[in-house]
C-alpha cells in the first residue's frame, strides 16, 4: 500500500515507512580529515569545498568580505555624502555574507545538510533574491559614486574613497552574477520543480 507523497513509501512487510533521501548530489567523499592511519572529525565534510557549489560559496564569501571591508573602511566616513545607496549596499552585503556563511558552515559540518538544503527551495530563493539585491544596490551605488564622489576625486589629491567605492559596486555586480549562476544551478537540482 503506497501513501501519497513521493518521499515516503510504506513497506507492507515491516510496517515501517521507507524514507528516501534526495539524491541530487553524489556523495562528496568520506567525511573527516585523514590523519596517516585514521580519520579525525568524521562529521566534517570538506569534500563539499571541491564541488561546483562549494567553489561558488567560497567565491561569494571572499568577494563579499572584500566588499564589506571596503565599505566599512573607506565608505563609512562618506556615508552622508553617498546617501541611501551606501546603506542599501551595506545592508545587502551584510545580509548575504551572513546567509552564505551560515549555509557554508552547515554544508561543511554535514553532507546530509548539503543534500537536503541544496535540493530544497531555500537555496534557490535566497540566491535569486541575493542576485536581484546585489544588482540593484550596486547599480544604485554606482550612480551615487559617480554623482557625488567623482567631482571630489577630480579636484582632491589622494581621494581614495572613489576608487574603493568603485571597486565595491563592480564587485557587487560580479556577486550578483555569481549568485545568479548559483540560483540557476540550485534550481536545476530542485526537487519537485515544474
Amino acid at each position: 500500500m503506497m501513501q501519497s507523497g513521493p518521499s515516503v513509501a510504506w513497506n507492507t512487510g515491516s510496517g515501517r515507512p521507507t524514507v528516501i533521501q534526495p539524491s541530487a548530489y553524489r556523495s562528496t567523499g568520506n567525511g573527516g580529515i585523514d590523519c596517516m592511519c585514521c580519520t579525525c572529525c568524521p562529521c566534517v565534510n570538506l569534500g563539499f569545498l571541491r564541488t561546483k557549489a562549494g567553489w561558488l560559496k567560497i567565491m561569494e564569501l571572499v568577494l563579499s568580505a572584500i566588499c564589506l571591508f571596503l565599505v566599512l573602511d573607506y565608505g563609512m566616513p562618506y556615508a552622508t555624502s553617498i546617501g541611501e545607496a551606501f546603506h542599501f549596499f551595506l545592508v545587502t552585503n551584510s545580509a548575504c555574507i551572513f546567509m552564505v556563511s551560515l549555509l557554508t558552515f552547515c554544508y561543511i559540518i554535514s553532507s546530509n545538510s548539503f543534500n537536503l538544503i541544496r535540493s530544497s527551495v531555500l537555496e534557490t530563493v535566497f540566491n535569486i533574491l541575493a542576485c536581484i539585491l546585489y544588482l540593484l544596490s550596486s547599480s544604485h551605488l554606482s550612480w551615487a559614486v559617480q554623482t557625488w564622489l567623482w567631482p571630489q576625486y577630480r579636484i582632491t589629491p589622494y581621494y581614495t574613497v572613489y576608487p574603493a567605492m568603485t571597486a565595491c559596486y563592480v564587485l557587487g555586480l560580479v556577486l550578483g552574477i555569481i549568485h545568479g549562476v548559483d540560483a540557476w544551478l540550485s534550481y536545476r537540482n530542485l526537487k519537485g520543480r515544474p
